[in-house]
């Protein structure tokens, strides 16, 4: 644990002989930078969590350090956590430590909402309860370990005491639940690190090479038990060659004594899936990265996506609408009614394109179409012109589903894939889709840019641009 003796010499902050006290230094230089920022609820008020490091240019930052300022702006203290560095950083506001039975009732739903731990697990910043007798917060540190693919370091740091900041969860709990794993004659054996043993059939086809498992890939916090005090949900990935052979997940509580009891840990096997599959992939934007986030329990598992920019306002923007439309999702996977899994449909510099899937063996869809620019909820209006009096005859008379049904106007669920527009209405309890070229709809088209070819597929294209700078 590293308290205030643990902060880095920089241009951040001076130490001064004096305790803890600090002052920032002069002007920021230009390898210094702002990597991510959340709200948080402490006992003295309102404060805000930034963390700082020296981004390289490949995207890598390192000597990170965590700045905590009040309301006003002023620094309470800062801490450099044990994480050498890494990719994609994000901050959330979290609340695990025991709390007392009024205090849960004084916070209410506000800190343990479905929709705010998404949001606060993707770094969006989240507003404190109002309630003054509310438990403090405390902030989830997350860095990746490479791309949307690999491990990430977890953190979370107590603020009780600002002259003596703690790590919760450490170094050793972020490395994960599995201890020893191997495949031998289509089976696979997994020793977790406390001792428990468990053997499991394959699927046939899968690799039967090492396995690697280097760490945690994901750490949400949600109030499973309603009892005012977040739990931790993790998943571990079990990789054999390219592909995820299985995924290790568990729930994580934190007792009186400031120790980790681990529940609910489940082994999932993953079945091979075609490249093709993208469902539950990350991928590069225009702005920045969507990064998958899962969880795993006992008879179900879900997957959601969040958002990481350089821009760390537009991060916190994107990813408080992501959660918001989340919600509905994740609110059936934490009651057991359904999993959750998302796809990337669509990325250009204009648009980015999410389907969220829920279900069990019926599964429904919704889609997110936000511009990656300004992180703006995008309608259809706002691609097509409602007030033509032709389009809906038109849209009719190429509807290829006749249980569609189109009257007024076109249907709220719609995204943009290749240079086809797609309408989605849910009847009956039945996802209806109809596929409609755009060339066919240029007439209403309100920005020409959109009959551009391949305007919503241009992944391959920030990649390039990436590996170049």
């Amino acid at each position: 644990m590293k308290g205030c003796v643990g902060v880095k010499s920089s241009w951040k902050i001076n130490v001064l002989a004096l305790g803890c006290a600090l002052a920032v230094a002069g002007p920021a230089a230009a390898a210094d930078t702002l990597l991510a920022k959340t709200a948080l609820w402490l006992e003295q008020g309102s404060a805000t969590a930034e963390l700082w490091g020296d981004r390289l240019p490949n995207g890598y930052s390192g000597d990170l350090l965590v700045l905590l300022k009040d309301e006003k702006g002023k620094l309470m203290t800062a801490f450099a956590p044990s994480i050498k560095g890494g990719y994609h950083p994000l901050l959330a506001a979290v609340q695990v430590k025991p709390i007392a039975k009024e205090q849960a009732r004084s916070a209410g739903n506000e800190t343990t909402a479905a929709a705010q731990s998404a949001a606060g697990n993707a770094g969006a910043a989240q507003q404190g309860p109002s309630a003054t007798k509310a438990a403090a917060q405390q902030l989830l540190v997350s860095v990746g370990q490479g791309d949307w693919q690999a491990p990430r370091e977890f953190r979370v740091l107590d603020f009780a005491d600002v002259q003596k900041v703690m790590e919760l969860f450490s170094s050793g709990d972020s490395m994960g639940l599995v201890s020893k794993a191997y495949i031998n004659e289509e089976k696979l054996y997994v020793t977790l690190k406390d001792g428990q043993q468990n053997s499991t059939a394959l699927p046939k086809g899968v690799d039967g090479s090492k396995l690697y498992y280097g760490g945690l890939h994901s750490l949400t916090a949600f109030d499973v038990d309603g009892d005012g005090q977040e739990e931790l949900l993790g998943a571990q990935q079990l990789v054999g060659g390219r592909l995820n052979v299985a995924d290790v997940g568990a729930v994580w509580q934190l007792d009186s004594n400031g120790q980790w009891k681990l529940t609910n840990m489940t082994i999932m096997t993953a079945t091979p899936t075609p490249k093709s599959n993208t469902v539950n992939d990350g991928k590069e934007v225009a702005t920045g990265v969507i990064l998958p986030c899962k969880m795993v329990v006992p008879g179900g598992e879900a997957t959601y996506p969040v958002f990481v920019s350089d821009d760390v306002e537009l991060q916190n923007k994107i990813n408080k609408l992501l959660a918001a439309e989340c919600s509905e999702y994740l609110g059936r996977f934490y009651k057991g009614r359904a999993d959750m899994a998302f796809k990337v449909i669509a990325a250009s510099e204009k648009l980015v394109s999410l389907q969220l899937i829920s279900g069990k063996t019926k599964f429904v869809h919704h889609h997110i179409n936000f511009d990656p620019q300004t992180g703006e909820l995008m309608k259809l209006e706002q691609v097509l012109n409602y007030k033509d009096p032709d389009l809906m005859p038109l849209l009719r008379l190429l509807c290829n589903n006749k249980a569609m049904m189109l009257e007024y106007q076109p249907p709220a669920e719609w995204y943009l894939e290749g240079n086809n527009l797609f309408l989605m209405q849910n009847i009956c309890g039945q996802d209806e889709v109809a596929g409609f070229a755009l060339g066919n709809l240029h007439k209403f088209i309100l920005d020409k840019r959109w009959l551009e070819k391949n305007l919503t597929d241009q992944s391959a294209d920030f990649e390039i641009r990436r590996k170049r700078k």
